[in-house]
């Protein structure tokens, strides 16, 4: 069956095969029945939120006749990539699921450290999403790891100090000085980097130098910098639409939008070589990315950018007509990673 893919603005047709329906849920009935002998998870996110995991915990127990537990230790991919190195080097992986962008997969799989996965062979029947969820990637990560959610970056503002026209459309209108000393934004760089690749990294800085001068609240991380939001220590602040959104449905005073054009960076669900309980982790990761992904944006508010996809993230980024770019070679990516490390810099007056 021949399968079109848009990547950018090139169209890629792909030859798609798939094992015959029966063969196909033998085998998907013989990994259910190993990861039903695993019965917990060992999971290093932020994401879900320890209270939302929970809930989608329950739903998982119930579709699939399980009691599961998941061991959450929450944290982002810039603490998840070097504690797998670590239990690498040790001999020992304890990590069951993780995710990360880019940078993440490009240093895991240099390191040996991402397995080959027939998810489309094993799952496709019971899920058939599972295709779109491994052919969206790049080809050089396919198989090993899968499209999760959609890193999209908004400005998140007190909807009780300022209306939505007053809040800026351009990354450029954050340095207006009207603003000084009330916009928070994550200290390691994020998410201005990414845009070198396509802006020339000068641009960047320059929006960077200008940043500095209107005295921003710094902030760790995306989360960080919405939680200054939240608080009232700042008005204005740069973070994800997850974290924004999330904010917004459990009552915080708190709204966002996009300016007229915004990075965005695929999450990766990672399953690391090597890891204690791969049957679960495996099965769990191919359910939360189809079938239990309406109920996972809906908790996290995390979601697809890609156009056709049924996703809250899709329909408001048409909404506003916002223009996105996505990080797609290793080149653009060790660009963006330099400048992250620079503007860190900057930022601590180096």
């Amino acid at each position: 069956m021949l399968k079109y893919q848009s990547v950018g603005l090139t169209l890629v047709v792909m030859l798609v095969t798939t094992a015959p329906l029966g063969a196909q849920s033998s085998k998907f009935q013989q990994f259910l029945g190993a990861a039903k002998k695993e019965t917990e998870i060992n999971l290093w996110s932020n994401v879900p939120e320890e209270g939302v995991t929970s809930q989608l915990i329950e739903v998982f127990n119930k579709r699939f006749g399980m009691r599961i537990k998941v061991n959450q230790v929450p944290m982002g991919s810039r603490d998840f990539t070097p504690r797998v190195l670590a239990g690498s080097q040790a001999g020992r992986i304890e990590v069951d699921l993780g995710q990360g962008s880019s940078d993440t997969v490009f240093i895991l799989a240099e390191k040996s450290l991402l397995e080959d996965f027939d998810w489309v062979g094993i799952f496709g029947q019971e899920f058939p999403a599972i295709k779109r969820r491994v052919e969206r990637l790049r080809p050089a990560f396919r198989g090993k790891v899968l499209d999760y959610w959609h890193l999209a970056y908004c400005i998140v503002y007190r909807a009780d100090r300022v209306k939505e026209a007053e809040v800026p459309r351009t990354w450029e209108g954050l340095t207006d000085p009207k603003w000084r000393g009330q916009v928070a934004v994550n200290q390691d760089g994020s998410p201005f980097h990414y845009f070198a690749p396509f802006w020339g990294t000068e641009k960047v800085f320059e929006l960077t130098r200008k940043l500095i001068a209107n005295q921003p609240l710094f902030a760790k991380g995306s989360r960080g910098a919405a939680a200054t939001v939240e608080s009232g220590e700042a008005t204005l602040g740069v973070a994800t639409i997850g974290q924004a959104d999330f904010r917004k449905i459990q009552g915080a005073p708190v709204d966002w939008l996009t300016p007229s054009e915004i990075p965005i960076e695929i999450e990766h669900l990672i399953i690391p070589k090597g890891a204690p309980h791969r049957n679960l982790a495996h099965l769990w990761a191919a359910w939360i990315t189809t079938e239990g992904r309406p109920l996972f944006e809906k908790l996290t508010r995390n979601g697809l950018a890609w156009p056709e996809e049924d996703s809250f993230l899709n329909k408001r980024l048409a909404q506003y007509g916002t223009k996105y770019r996505f990080i797609e070679t290793k080149e653009q990516n060790k660009i963006m990673m330099e400048v992250r490390q620079k503007i860190a810099e900057m930022y601590l007056g180096k």
